[in-house]
């Protein structure tokens, strides 16, 4: 997920995916705000109409246009009428356009890149009106990390996250530490669940979390997944869920008092480092297995 280790492919593997992105690329608003490049992309609704908003966060290596080729999220959000907005990370920012997750720099609401993403959020929400509680952040590996970051750091803008391939709040500090997390060692996500209610200043958080993980991932450890579920769980106050098969994959769910789906989690056999139920355009995708997107989308914005 950084500088010394590649995430599946790289620049070939983009190069293959040139003319997939180009057919995004017609479809998106180009902007860019201080410092920070972003994308979005808004549905076929009227320009009165309140929509959920989705921040997009890529992985290593990829662009925003990769990334919503792979994920098909576009399509998506013309069904649904949801907004996406997809911060671009550079190789400026990070040799192999990862998200800095791991550095404390990055993980507050007051600087560095958690900062400029929720500043990205409101620059849409003066153009394009937001449905009240309605924006959620999802990522790829980096990029899920830092969509935990975000919900850690900004829980009054940020109602839910989807993880896929990520791990817990705080879980590696500095490069050896973030090596150290993805490797699964040293994980715990009672701390991490300390670690963000400490940073809301709250008991439990008013949130949904929807966590994905590849059984056969070698790159991000799947006891991350063990981690965030903990992390999450305390996060929410749910003390018991419900785990079944379903879609060839092991999910598990919890619910609210009032029988509301709060947490779920998704262990998908065979799978590796990959979103899937993708577009194999894209990078880090697999068209089969369960349809992350729609089945994330579903739980998070229902």
């Amino acid at each position: 997920m950084a500088r010394r280790l590649p995430l599946i492919g790289a620049a070939a593997l983009l190069l293959l995916a040139a003319a997939a992105h180009a057919a995004d690329e017609r479809a998106f608003t180009q902007g860019v705000l201080g410092d920070r490049a972003y994308r979005l992309y808004t549905p076929a609704r009227p320009a009165a109409e309140r929509l959920p908003l989705v921040v997009a966060l890529h992985g290593c290596f990829q662009t925003p246009e990769d990334f919503a080729v792979g994920t098909r999220l576009n399509a998506a959000a013309e069904r649904r009428g949801l907004q996406v907005l997809y911060p671009a990370q550079r190789p400026r920012d990070n040799a192999s356009r990862c998200w800095n997750w791991f550095e404390r720099a990055h993980q507050g609401r007051s600087g560095g890149e958690v900062a400029e993403v929720l500043a990205l959020v409101a620059e849409v929400g003066r153009a394009h009106p937001v449905a009240p509680g309605r924006v959620v952040a999802l990522g790829l590996s980096a990029g899920g990390f830092m969509a935990v970051n975000l919900l850690c750091a900004a829980p009054d803008v940020v109602s839910g996250v989807g993880v896929v391939a990520g791990g817990p709040y705080r879980c590696g500090l500095g490069w050896d530490g973030a090596v150290a997390c993805m490797r699964g060692r040293g994980l715990d996500g009672a701390a991490a669940a300390a670690a963000c209610l400490g940073v809301t200043g709250r008991r439990t958080l008013a949130m949904r979390a929807s966590l994905w993980h590849g059984a056969g991932d070698t790159f991000v450890a799947p006891a991350n997944l063990t981690a965030l579920e903990t992390m999450f769980a305390r996060v929410t106050g749910m003390t018991s869920g419900v785990t079944e098969r379903r879609d060839g994959a092991l999910h598990a769910r919890y619910r609210d008092a009032q029988e509301r789906p709060v947490l779920e989690t998704w262990l998908v056999p065979n799978l590796g480092h990959a979103w899937s139920g993708g577009d194999p355009r894209g990078t880090n995708t697999v068209p089969w297995g369960p349809n992350i997107t729609e089945l994330m989308l579903d739980f998070l914005l229902p």
